[in-house]
């Protein structure tokens, strides 16, 4: 078996840049077609960078989910901006302005919620 090639130091800046951010896992993986899934993430982990986190407690659908803090109170939603695919987090009590109107704070694209 070939031993893995070191890391350099553009693909370590690279990674520190793109890891932590909301791109999706697999936008990652592109950007790297040298390295595995898993030796990005083994490489990251050792960094001590961490991937954005999505409470525990949501019901998922492709783009929406709904939040809650658990013991089954709603807290709101997290949209999935069909444009840059960052995640738009709306709380239940700010509520959503102009008949759920939405705007990503990445690139500014306008979503809308209908309940």
């Amino acid at each position: 078996m070939p031993r893995p090639t070191e890391w350099t130091e553009d693909e370590v800046g690279k990674l520190r840049s793109i890891y932590p951010s909301d791109r999706a896992f697999e936008e990652i993986v592109k950007a790297f077609p040298n390295r595995t899934p898993n030796a990005i993430r083994l490489k990251a982990s050792r960094l001590g960078l961490k991937r954005p986190t999505i409470p525990s407690s949501v019901c998922q659908s492709h783009t929406v989910l709904l939040c809650s803090e658990g013991g089954g109170k709603f807290d709101g939603y997290l949209f999935r901006c069909g444009d840059c695919g960052s995640w738009i987090q709306v709380n239940r009590e700010e509520g959503v302005a102009d008949g759920g109107l939405v705007v990503c704070g990445t690139c500014g694209s306008k979503c809308y919620l209908v309940e």
